[in-house]
């Protein structure tokens, strides 16, 4: 999958992106910072590198919140859709909300890496039953 374009963007289409590179990694968060800001008992995100990764359209249209002194979250004005995400101890990679991604493209991360991220914070009566790699913290 070395030779990958993928698109996406927020729910509105007011915002939207272009990837030129495949994944990094690719893993089901379920910090309760995730959780709470998706709205989700988990989201699902991919890790490109920056460099990889540019805003097409809409970039003046991303609010951003910094949920931890580490992450800050960008998302769309208008319809609210989190989009990506910049963390600080890796300032050359940017995280993707994978379900942004158009038509639901494989992110194209390496075999083996996909896997469940901060199992120690999802919520007790979910029961993770697939055979994903299960991480107390993200583990990359």
């Amino acid at each position: 999958m070395a030779d990958l374009t993928l698109t996406g963007g927020c729910y509105c289409g007011n915002v939207r992106y272009t990837i030129t590179e495949p994944a990094l990694d690719t893993h089901h968060c379920h910090c309760g910072i995730c959780r709470k800001f998706h709205g989700a008992l988990f989201v699902t995100l991919s890790i490109f590198n920056r460099a990889a990764f540019r805003y097409d359209k809409g970039e003046q249209n991303l609010g951003s919140f910094a949920s931890s002194p580490n992450v800050t979250r960008h998302f769309c004005k208008t319809c609210g859709c989190p989009v990506t995400l910049d963390l600080t101890q890796l300032p050359d990679k940017i995280a993707v909300a994978t379900g942004t991604i158009d038509e639901g493209a494989h992110p194209g991360h390496p075999e083996g890496t996909y896997r469940h991220a901060f199992v120690g914070s999802k919520v007790p009566w979910y029961e993770i039953a697939d055979r994903l790699r299960q991480c107390e913290g993200f583990d990359a």
